[in-house]
């Protein structure tokens, strides 16, 4: 569906707390404070509406008051050589956040802030199923301007943003656009889904992976992570994606109290396309697509299913390789199609994914499937945890 995530800020395919939280004590790497805080902002009274400035913050402003707070995070290892990206500073015990794939397989990290300063840094935690790491630096308290967090899911398309990092290691810059779009897939470096990305066009680059995608008052709404491409015509202009603020809440958490994220896993690969998209897309009938190959109405096409996984041990198939229909490659159509997850009616891949990135492993899910040609049934699965690589 989306290109797996290299280096940098990488590009893929496209398919397209003022309040304060207090976070459990404990580190997953280095040394366990008392205390973990980080920033969050309160909703806002009004969302802002076409352009930065409605709220009271000009693109300069943001700048002023944020900049200060995103550093530049350089790499080093011996298989890739020097890499790097940016990050933002979370709370004033040193804790940065940045993106996965910046620091994945580093051997030597370091964070150059604003005012020029750079301090060594270590790894607390990395989850490259949301691709959101935590780094921490032994800075002084006075070095350390955390910046607030904001709520992904207040957004609204067409509301203004600000891209603040180091495109390119060219040093802090910023740019701004809008929310182009919401609720985007995007592949992780494990090649596993994020779900609800944002889509903004704020020019982003190589350089900019980790730093902060910001709305009108300046709170951050999303990981700046990749940048769409158009196969081998190369990246497509204005098309960037953001892991959402409200992931990247959870999955901080967790790195700081315990240094690892558990996911759930189901063991299903399916097909980028569901059945109302194929009918779009091929030109073909809900009617005719039943009469050729006896598929439902609405769903997501099962491509394979892992063995000894929980939807294996349920009795879910794939239809591997698939065919071409009506110029649409490699569609499943001899495989089992998910119609419902827990009765609700899904469209496509993307609905189940979103169900089960919001499970824990022992949960239990109930899935309505259909083989083609026979009628449906119910299954329940347990969810298990998410191997390492899909």
């Amino acid at each position: 569906m989306v290109s797996a995530i290299i280096g940098g800020l990488v590009t893929a395919l496209f398919l397209i707390i003022g309040l304060w939280s207090s976070l459990d004590e404990g580190l997953g790497g280095g040394d366990k404070p008392e205390n973990v805080t980080i920033k969050q902002a309160p909703a806002p009274s009004e969302p802002p509406e076409t352009a930065v400035g409605d709220e009271g913050l000009s693109v300069g402003d943001v700048y002023r008051q944020d900049a200060p707070g995103v550093v530049s995070v350089d790499v080093t290892s011996s298989e890739l050589g020097p890499g790097g990206g940016s990050g933002f500073v979370l709370d004033e015990t040193g804790h940065i956040v940045t993106n996965q794939h910046v620091v994945d397989g580093a051997e030597e990290i370091s964070v150059r802030f604003a005012g020029g300063t750079r301090e060594t840094a270590e790894v607390v935690g990395e989850d490259p199923s949301t691709d959101v790491a935590v780094i921490r630096v032994g800075a002084s308290r006075d070095m350390l301007e955390p910046l607030t967090l904001g709520d992904s899911d207040a957004l609204g398309v067409g509301e203004p943003v600000v891209a603040i990092g180091n495109p390119l290691n060219f040093g802090i810059s910023v740019t701004t656009g809008i929310v182009s779009g919401l609720g985007r897939p995007i592949t992780a470096p494990n090649d596993y889904t994020i779900d609800n990305a944002v889509q903004t066009d704020a020019a982003i680059s190589s350089g900019n992976s980790g730093g902060p995608l910001l709305d009108a008052r300046g709170t951050v709404i999303g990981i700046n992570s990749q940048v769409a491409s158009t196969g081998s015509e190369g990246v497509a202009q204005g098309v960037g994606f953001a892991v959402p603020i409200n992931t990247v809440k959870d999955t901080v958490e967790e790195l700081i109290t315990t240094g690892e994220v558990v996911h759930g896993f189901i063991g299903v690969k399916m097909f980028q396309y569901g059945i109302d998209e194929i009918v779009a897309l091929t030109g073909l009938s809900l009617e005719e697509l039943n009469g050729r190959y006896g598929l439902p109405a609405n769903g997501a096409l099962v491509s394979d299913v892992t063995g000894g996984g929980p939807a294996d041990d349920a009795g879910i198939s794939g239809g591997g390789d698939g065919e071409e229909v009506e110029g649409v490659p490699g569609v499943p159509v001899e495989g089992d199609v998910i119609t419902a997850v827990e009765g609700e009616k899904i469209g496509a891949s993307d609905d189940v994914i979103e169900v089960v990135n919001a499970s824990d492993p022992g949960d239990d899910i109930s899935l309505t499937v259909v083989t083609p040609n026979e009628g449906e049934r119910e299954v329940e699965l347990t969810v298990a945890s998410r191997p390492e690589d899909t």
